[in-house]
């Protein structure tokens, strides 16, 4: 017992801060019998390299953007370009061969002196410009497949409404994405119902730690299937009351300055449920309507996410279903697995105090990322 509570000790302090907001660039997609094109709404921030390294950095207003000197912009689209080229990579897949596709950048904002930026999806004034990769689609049978590089890359939302298509699908560092098939035809309606559910998934599992721990400190109090799931189920309804606010525009657009406060505020959530665990001995009736509460706030960080993909989508019910569906999947996977790894000490005298002990250290996660965020937000 003291081997698992020291391995839990020493994971839980050696957490970074929760990857929680996670970089995503929008692209919209079209192609013909000939050739395709996909136009990407770069982040201006992520051509310059110092910029990437920083995660602190705040993201660069749309009047920065347009400040530029000619010389300056000219460094930002060859960056952009070189970035791009080392973040994905398209194929031409086959049933005997795949073969790589040199396509072509164009900065179609620079087609005009001086260039007009693209406005950004909402009024907060973020820099963003366009890029346009294109290439051709060969006579042969065949799909056009997207791979991204594994590691510290963007995710890569691919929207089909130029072609007709309210369709999103999500390509994620490591992974291939089939985008096009030589008989024309863009993603199912299933494949972007399975890319908004693996996008929620990936919320809790790997991305969010702040999720996980909170859902990790539900099991110390009532430590069984039912109880575990309702509190689930009710903290995935106040989160997706948020989102669905968010993304219909009843609630405004939070600013990044803000969302240092809101981040501050999900480590609280943490914080509180893991102590209140030290000083109750059972689930009581209010506790439901805390974790409703809770899960209002952590909508807000979720809809910071994923909001944007779901407005370009075009469509908001499926992919608000689908991508809270994920997310629940993901908070019983971490059910699963606390009951499971810990299921032999279950009926042990003193599984309390492995609860105790695994709640405390939930606590002073949440409170040093608590402590961390609110330094930020001064």
């Amino acid at each position: 017992m003291r081997l698992l509570i020291n391995l839990l000790f020493s994971l839980l302090l050696t957490i970074s801060s929760p990857a929680h907001l996670v970089q995503q660039l929008f692209v919209d997609f079209s192609a013909d019998e000939s050739s395709w094109m996909a136009e990407i709404r770069f982040d201006a921030g992520m051509a310059l390299p110092e910029m990437r390294v920083d995660k602190e950095a705040m993201q660069p207003k749309r009047q920065w953007l347009i400040d530029q000197t000619p010389q300056q912009h000219t460094e930002l689209r060859k960056q952009a370009e070189l970035y791009l080229r080392q973040a994905f990579q398209f194929y031409w897949v086959t049933e005997s061969s795949e073969n790589l596709i040199h396509y072509r950048v164009h900065f179609p904002e620079w087609d005009t002196s001086p260039p007009e930026f693209s406005k950004p999806f909402t009024d907060l004034g973020f820099a963003y410009f366009n890029v346009q990769c294109s290439g051709p689609i060969p006579e042969s049978g065949g799909a056009l497949e997207v791979r991204v590089r594994e590691g510290d890359t963007p995710d890569f939302a691919f929207g089909y409404e130029r072609i007709g298509s309210d369709r999103i699908v999500t390509a994620y560092p490591g992974k291939s994405l089939t985008l096009w098939t030589a008989e024309a035809t863009p993603p199912s309606a299933q494949q972007s119902f399975l890319s908004f559910l693996d996008y929620g998934y990936r919320h809790v599992i790997p991305e969010g730690w702040d999720h996980v721990l909170f859902i990790a400190a539900l099991c110390f109090l009532s430590f069984s299937w039912r109880p575990l799931l309702t509190q689930s189920l009710i903290f995935t309804l106040g989160h997706t009351i948020t989102l669905a606010l968010s993304i219909s525009n009843t609630i405004p657009a939070i600013a990044p300055a803000s969302m240092v406060w809101i981040e501050m505020l999900i480590a609280a959530t943490i914080v509180y449920v893991a102590l209140e665990n030290l000083f109750t001995q059972k689930l009581k009736a209010h506790r439901l309507l805390t974790i409703f509460v809770f899960g209002l706030i952590h909508g807000l960080g979720f809809a910071s996410v994923l909001g944007e993909t779901i407005r370009a989508s075009g469509s908001i019910t499926m992919p608000l279903i689908a991508a809270n569906l994920g997310v629940e999947v993901g908070q019983i996977t971490v059910i699963t697995f606390i009951l499971v790894t810990l299921y032999w000490a279950k009926e042990k005298s003193y599984f309390p105090t492995i609860g105790k002990i695994a709640s405390a250290s939930i606590a002073l996660v949440g409170t040093y990322w608590m402590v961390e965020r609110l330094v930020g937000c001064i």
